[in-house]
């Protein structure tokens, strides 16, 4: 923001202000009754020419610019604080060169020298306004670029989500602007930061404090406050934080919330109006790209909803039989890299019997608590699935001496001899595709034994009943 040279100074103007110990000018001139712009200088003077106006209802320090031509104000601060507008110094002076001319002088580390008499300072203010002329077209052109170019780089961010995207406008902001700290907070509450000065505890659970404190004043639109001395700004943005100057823009509709730019003593200044207006392009090109942002972040979260729905069973919240194909794909990439996936089927006996018996209800809730068992008895990697009716299935990605375990217990938990309206009971078959196997005739091994044992325990429920039936006494006519 001070590279850029909108005034023509002669060698004897800076070997003048060499011997007074003076760093920067800056030129006033009026434009009102009320209103001075600045048109040139060196040092901080060159880059801020055409980007700063003082008014007397804006800036009281006005009234210490001397009230007749000649006049000069010396000052020199214990430590560095504002003087004029964005400017900030330790020791300068005020000098009116005209009724319509004002020169300030300024060090910003130390008080001007020993040279510097009232005299000195009159001659080198009037050799300043000698040889600088109105703004060049080439340094208002600069000027708007650098605006554009802010906004460009906040248009063209490419965050993966919301929250990266106010990330990114605060970077962006804060780097355009050459401040050391960054706030943003959208209208749901998200706080994103960048921070170069310590002083600031950015983490400070207090941070939302200030933040509705400046938001409130700024109403809608934009605040700057170029001096936080005459502030009582709360921790952790006050003066005491090392906070010097404030620049605070509201964030439009329908995005919201406050973005707030930070100064601090690691260079005492404050904001141009060339700033302040890159900051209103900054919030309103935050509020289109954040709201961008936040329509693709609800079109991915429906895009991951409607395929979740499209994998889940309603019913049991396992998946269903478009997870378990996706699943078995996945598998054989796991098999074909060397390892074991075990398969699990399961088909539930006698969901039949209860849904005529006891209603419909019942059967789902016996659908329900197979469910469970299979959640309670599985690890984290496994893959439950209802494939349809009272089928279910499993996908271990292990086998060995805990797939045998796994079985064991659940033909334990599900081995009843027939599901009724509180217990459920299971044919299980099971079978391991180990490398350079494949998973899909695991599968179907695991469909075979699990028909197999259906059979069997049909046999076994069908020879009790004969048993049953065989034990009990004949009758005897009378």
């Amino acid at each position: 923001m001070d590279t850029l040279v909108s005034a023509t100074t002669t060698p004897s103007v800076h070997d003048l202000a060499t011997r007074l110990g003076i760093v920067d000018a800056l030129l006033f001139r009026r434009l009102s009754a009320s209103t001075w712009a600045h048109l040139g200088g060196f040092g901080r003077g060159r880059g801020w020419a055409g980007v700063v106006d003082v008014t007397d209802a804006h800036d009281p320090l006005l009234a210490r610019v001397p009230g007749y031509p000649g006049g000069v104000h010396r000052f020199t601060y214990p430590e560095v604080g504002r003087v004029l507008g964005p400017y900030y110094a330790v020791g300068g002076a005020l000098v009116r060169v005209s009724n319509d001319v004002v020169v300030v002088l300024g060090n910003p580390t130390s008080a001007l020298g020993p040279a510097a008499s009232e005299d000195a300072l009159r001659h080198l203010a009037a050799a300043l306004d000698a040889s600088v002329e109105d703004v060049a077209p080439s340094k208002r052109l600069a000027d708007e670029l650098e605006v554009l170019h802010a906004v460009r780089a906040i248009t063209t961010g490419a965050a993966p989500d919301l929250v990266g995207m106010l990330q990114h406008v605060v970077d962006v902001a804060v780097e355009s602007l050459s401040c050391e700290v960054g706030l943003l907070r959208d209208g749901a509450g998200r706080i994103v930061v960048t921070s170069s000065w310590s002083g600031v505890d950015v983490s400070d659970p207090r941070v939302g404090a200030p933040l509705d404190e400046l938001e409130e004043r700024a109403a809608g639109g934009s605040l700057c406050i170029q001096d936080t001395d005459s502030e009582s700004l709360l921790a952790p943005l006050g003066r005491e934080q090392g906070v010097r100057s404030l620049l605070v823009l509201c964030i439009p509709a329908p995005v919201g919330g406050v973005l707030v730019l930070a100064h601090t003593s690691a260079a005492p200044r404050g904001f141009t109006s060339l700033c302040q207006q890159l900051g209103r392009q900054v919030a309103d090109a935050a509020a289109v790209v954040a709201h961008t942002a936040a329509l693709r972040e609800e079109l991915r979260a429906a895009a991951d909803e409607h395929a979740r729905a499209a994998r889940h069973d309603p019913l049991t919240d396992l998946g269903n039989r478009l997870a378990w194909d996706e699943s078995l794909v996945s598998a054989q990439e796991q098999v074909d890299a060397g390892r074991c996936v075990t398969v699990l089927t399961l088909d539930v006996d006698g969901l039949k019997h209860v849904n005529d018996t006891c209603g419909h209800e019942a059967g789902d809730n016996l659908l329900r608590r197979c469910a469970d068992v299979l959640r309670d008895h599985g690890r984290h990697d496994d893959i439950c699935v209802r494939l349809g009716g009272d089928e279910f299935a499993v996908l271990m990605p292990h086998a060995g001496a805990f797939a045998e375990r796994r079985l064991a217990t659940l033909s334990d938990r599900l081995g009843g001899a027939t599901s009724c309206q509180r217990t459920v009971a299971a044919s299980i078959g099971m079978a391991t595709a180990y490398p350079g196997g494949s998973v899909a005739d695991a599968a179907r091994e695991a469909d075979a034994a699990m028909y197999a044992a259906k059979r069997a325990r049909r046999a076994s429920a069908a020879k009790c009943l004969q048993d049953t039936a065989s034990a009990q006494p004949t009758a005897t006519a009378p």
